[in-house]
């Protein structure tokens, strides 16, 4: 699975290289976003057009660890923003 990581999350971006996920440039296909909404306004991330056609899930990492992305990515369970 293709993520784009925000800049700020390099602890993140390691752990999850190491569970096996492949940590990409926009410039190429991803399958999810990652970042910390609070910090990050998401018309300020890159304005990429790599996303898969089938959509993207956009993660705040704001109060999650590791495991609780990775349950995300896997499950694709997530609560709706509004």
């Amino acid at each position: 699975m293709n993520l784009y990581i925000s800049d700020e999350l390099k602890n993140l971006k390691s752990q999850l290289e190491k569970r096996g996920y492949k940590i990409v440039t926009c410039n190429e296909q991803y399958d999810a976003i990652i970042c910390n909404l609070k910090e990050v306004d998401l018309s300020h991330l890159p304005s990429c057009k790599s996303y898969k056609s089938e959509g993207i899930v956009i993660i705040d990492s704001g109060s999650k660890n590791v495991d609780d992305i990775e349950n995300i990515l896997i499950n694709r369970v997530y609560s709706a923003i509004l």
